[in-house]
């Protein structure tokens, strides 16, 4: 997997997974792709790699280059309109991989913010109705616009993807004031649109959260999750402080214990500043348990051990933390009901020792 670039000496990125197709979309609509590209500070070799990071101010002045060069008022809306949830990488297939459509969506919230820094991405749920809001707070980015209008359909689309091809938001929200060819907007999501509104974000009923996402798949969930996650961190970049609950601080610091040779929680709660009752009380309050995010984390790095060839089950075990290769054995049969060699063949992952 490709790594951020070192040298950019920014958080402030967004995974190039974004701009997926970008070239095509661009050049189709009259567009000369590498004026567009440098006016904003790119290259267009920097797309090429969806796990790549372009600085995310760069990324939202390619689209306003593009208005210009374009003469497309609406062009973030209409990428984003054609832009499948596949295209979006890692935190694609987090969603798509989700178990029902309202897991995508919250899973879509949790995890956006190391595909993207600086953003604020929340599953708001009411009533009635629920809330995928979405909103860039780098203050110092003020060409929002057209990604708010793309994502936006972005994130539709991902939906779509649960919930049918026909199905539209009751209402769509944008944090901007309103442009001069709004009636677009209402025609391309077929939802009432409302500009000046504070916050981008879709707003649905809640009836269709339970519907089961076509390709969900859990073992995959879970690597694709460890994988972005693991990503940003492996990378040196600053990972969303606000959407880092307790229980993924939990995990955190479960995962660097273990490599360490152990996972006491008692070593765990004095890294987190933290009595082990406190700790106790405090994952109790959100129906947690230590021994339950310990087998989480297990289940979430087992995955992405099994995917390195070069690793073999007792070398995964151990750094699991686990003193035999049996008792990860039992362990992984309990969890995905095959053992770690079946689940590599299956997997079409190929190991010379296992």
């Amino acid at each position: 997997m490709s790594s951020f670039p070192k040298s950019s000496g920014s958080d402030v990125y967004v995974l190039a997974a974004a701009a997926a197709g970008v070239e095509k979309f661009l050049t189709e609509q009259g567009g000369d792709m590498d004026r567009i590209a440098g006016r904003s500070g790119l290259s267009t070799h920097q797309f090429a790699m969806p796990t790549d990071a372009l600085n995310l101010g760069a990324y939202c002045r390619l689209f306003s280059e593009a208005e210009t060069d374009t003469h497309d008022g609406n062009i973030g809306l209409h990428f984003g309109q054609q832009f499948r949830p596949r295209q979006l990488g890692l935190i694609g297939y987090i969603a798509l991989c989700s178990e029902t459509v309202g897991q995508a969506a919250q899973n879509l919230a949790t995890y956006f913010g190391y595909h993207q820094a600086q953003t604020i991405t929340r599953f708001v749920e009411t009533d009635d109705h629920v809330r995928l809001e979405y909103m860039i707070a780098d203050t110092a980015i003020q060409d929002k616009r057209h990604d708010a209008e793309l994502t936006m359909g972005m994130f539709a689309n991902i939906l779509r993807a649960g919930l049918g091809a026909d199905w539209c938001p009751q209402d769509v929200l944008f944090a901007h004031e309103q442009p001069e060819q709004a009636s677009e907007h209402r025609e391309a999501f077929q939802a009432d649109v409302r500009f000046s509104a504070g916050m981008n974000a879709l707003v649905f009923r809640k009836e269709g959260l339970k519907k089961p996402m076509p390709d969900a798949d859990a073992a995959l969930l879970q690597v694709m999750k460890s994988s972005l996650v693991t990503l940003a961190r492996g990378a040196g970049h600053t990972v969303p402080d606000s959407g880092q609950s307790l229980k993924e601080q939990v995990m955190v610091q479960v995962r660097k214990s273990m490599r360490q040779g152990g996972s006491e929680f008692s070593d765990v709660a004095e890294k987190l500043s933290l009595s082990p009752w406190t700790l106790q009380r405090r994952l109790a309050q959100l129906g947690l348990s230590y021994s339950g995010l310990l087998d989480e984390t297990r289940q979430i790095d087992a995955l992405r051990y099994l995917a390195e060839p070069n690793k073999d089950v007792s070398e995964i075990a151990s750094l699991l933390g686990y003193t035999e290769t049996s008792a990860f054995s039992r362990a992984f049969r309990r969890w995905f009901g095959v053992s770690p060699r079946v689940w590599r063949q299956q997997n079409s992952v190929s190991a010379s020792s296992n």
